[in-house]
């Protein structure tokens, strides 16, 4: 915790209450005189108090609000998401002043995606029953928008996720094929060109993945990693997913030949692999039957070598709990990780709150009590 940080702040607090009005009249002694012996008493005594009620603040907030984040622009500086008027914006991550706001060309923006350098954006804008359209946005350093262009050619069905690679030459998306749309389950798209590729799932087995969930690019940006259900864990009773490994470069266009890269025992999002591949950063959340928000925390799973045990036990990195985010009601929230999986921001549209936890360190965003975001991505 940043004890000096924390006692310039007090200090700052106390002098804004101070006012010409509030200082009484300056009157001199009419002659020099002795020193009285207890006259320091008070004064000391008075400094002694401060710094004891300071320090006792600060051990209480960190046994009830956790550690203090790191400094301010350590992080992503800025992130994307959706509003309630359709569009997307661009906030500040720790003040959470808006930087920009992105009005969709028509519908609304359904999916988001940032590339890893936070140079491009993707975003999914549903202009229809089963027509959507990616935009491009190009993104300064300071998070405002440079250029704005719609990829060619469109889909007949809705976008339900996207990742994209770390310098933004591709985006990959998963689909949500309601009654009355149709199309690939997977497709990547080329961003320079707007060239797309698409895959669509096997027929049902023991060993083929029943869904894309959580698309994420590998360090390489050719490998692209997606979760699926774990028929082992599913014929236990138990909730698990398989983490699949896809080489987009491959033939064909099923996705059979998807192999599961790790398999767990518990419900996880948000998949992150390290730029070794040797492990994997996900957020795993408990929440009650209701979908009650009671705590989250950041996990690592190492990836197991060819030939190994596929199950990966979760190691726990960092939690965040309820008490942590009172008052605010823990409802209709969203989470989301960085790229590095260091850095993780939890959204309540119910109180419209934004909190960020960095390597364990938490924080409330100030400026975010005006604003009612959805997705989220950074």
């Amino acid at each position: 915790m940043n004890i000096e940080r924390l006692l310039k702040d007090a200090a700052a607090a106390e002098t804004r209450e101070v006012t010409r009005e509030s200082l009484p009249p300056l009157t001199l002694p009419a002659a020099r005189s002795r020193r009285p012996a207890g006259r320091w008493t008070v004064p000391v005594a008075a400094v002694l108090t401060v710094i004891a009620v300071v320090a006792v603040t600060v051990a209480l907030r960190g046994a009830l609000r956790g550690p203090d984040a790191l400094g301010a622009h350590e992080g992503p500086p800025f992130f994307l998401a959706t509003h309630r008027k359709g569009g997307a914006g661009v906030f500040d991550s720790w003040t959470g002043r808006m930087i920009a706001d992105i009005e969709p060309r028509a519908g609304h923006y359904a999916a988001l995606a940032v590339s890893a350098d936070r140079r491009t954006a993707f975003l999914a804008d549903e202009t229809g029953p089963c027509r959507t359209r990616i935009d491009k946005v190009t993104l300064r350093g300071d998070g405002t928008v440079a250029s704005r262009t719609t990829l060619p050619g469109g889909f007949a069905t809705q976008v339900d996720e996207m990742a994209a690679t770390g310098d933004g030459a591709r985006v990959a998306l998963t689909f949500n094929n309601v009654p009355g749309c149709g199309g690939d389950d997977l497709a990547v798209v080329e961003s320079p060109s707007g060239a797309v590729r698409g895959w669509r799932l096997p027929p049902p087995s023991a060993d083929a993945p029943g869904y894309v969930l959580a698309p994420v690019w590998a360090a390489d940006g050719r490998t692209l990693f997606f979760a699926a259900d774990d028929p082992e864990s599913t014929g236990r009773g138990e909730a698990g997913i398989v983490l699949r490994e896809f080489d987009t470069r491959a033939t064909g266009t099923s996705l059979v030949h998807a192999p599961a890269a790790l398999r767990s025992t518990v419900d996880l999002s948000s998949f992150r692999p390290s730029p070794d591949g040797r492990t994997v950063t996900a957020i795993e959340e408990d929440t009650g039957d209701d979908g009650t928000f009671k705590s989250l925390a950041i996990v690592e799973l190492t990836v197991p070598g060819r030939g190994g045990a596929r199950k990966a036990p979760a190691r726990e990195l960092a939690r965040m709990t309820a008490r942590q985010i009172a008052p605010a009601a823990p409802v209709d929230f969203r989470t989301a990780l960085d790229a590095t999986g260091r850095h993780l921001l939890v959204s309540s549209r119910h109180d419209r709150a934004v909190f960020r936890m960095d390597d364990g360190g938490f924080r409330r965003l100030p400026d975010m009590h005006r604003t009612d975001l959805g997705l989220i991505a950074w």
